[in-house]
């Protein structure tokens, strides 16, 4: 999980085209759902996506990580944060539409996990609702024995995260290893590790129609990874 890196989780993905991508997720939900009014995002990161989708949506969110939801209020003063695990989380209130973005679910470790979520979500959905789900990759389609360094490199902070990734059983395993220097500190090393499972596309539409959710399947979705697209049975 995220934990020493969080204030620094936003220069880390400053490469991501957070407009763009919310872009396609506006389009989405105008096509399929144009009366949508609010939205919650499970897993929601620093909620840099809330930008451009609070511009169109009212818009909460939760995380398990504390300062994750302390920057996302600070993004979206209008929206409501807390810090929840999404497989109980239980806010009483429905919204229009559900987002699970970036591979979050990827965290649960056990199917019983994935669909407890799923049933979170069903619960939080008025009628009719929907969920937009971008998976982790399976044991199919993901690469391992690769090393990654992603880089940012400005006048007052550089970073280097450099990981090596492996399978172990349905799971990968990330190692992420930071070096961080700034102007008034020395440089910082420090390590994370990123355990996520490798879930079969059959074992999430499985936990989808079991979660009462009508489901299909993008091969691509925002970034290559898919999406899943679930409507809430009456």
């Amino acid at each position: 999980m995220y934990t020493d890196s969080s204030d620094v989780y936003d220069l880390i993905y400053s490469f991501k085209d957070y407009e763009k991508e919310s872009a396609d997720i506006i389009q989405v939900i105008k096509s399929a759902k144009p009366a949508c009014k609010s939205i919650l995002d499970v897993g929601c990161g620093t909620s840099e996506h809330h930008k451009y989708l609070s511009k169109h949506f009212s818009i909460d969110g939760i995380d398990l990580n504390d300062r994750f939801i302390e920057i996302s209020r600070e993004k979206n003063p209008n929206g409501t944060y807390r810090t929840e695990n999404m497989a109980s989380f239980d806010l009483n209130k429905q919204y229009d539409v559900i987002i699970c973005l970036f591979s979050s679910i990827g965290y649960l470790e056990t199917t019983d996990e994935i669909l407890a979520s799923l049933r979170c979500f069903n619960k939080h959905l008025n009628p009719n609702g929907m969920v937009i789900l971008e998976p982790w990759f399976n044991k199919e389609n993901w690469h391992t024995g690769k090393v990654y360094m992603t880089t940012y490199d400005k006048e007052d902070i550089k970073i280097c995260r450099m990981s090596r990734s492996y399978p172990s059983g349905d799971f990968s395993i990330l190692n992420f290893n930071y070096l961080i220097g700034t102007k008034d500190k020395d440089v910082r090393f420090f390590k994370e590790e990123h355990k996520l499972r490798l879930t079969s596309q059959k074992e999430m539409i499985n936990a989808f129609k079991l979660a009462n959710f009508d489901v299909t399947f993008n091969e691509t979705g925002l970034v290559g990874r898919g999406m899943y697209y679930g409507i809430k049975k009456p």
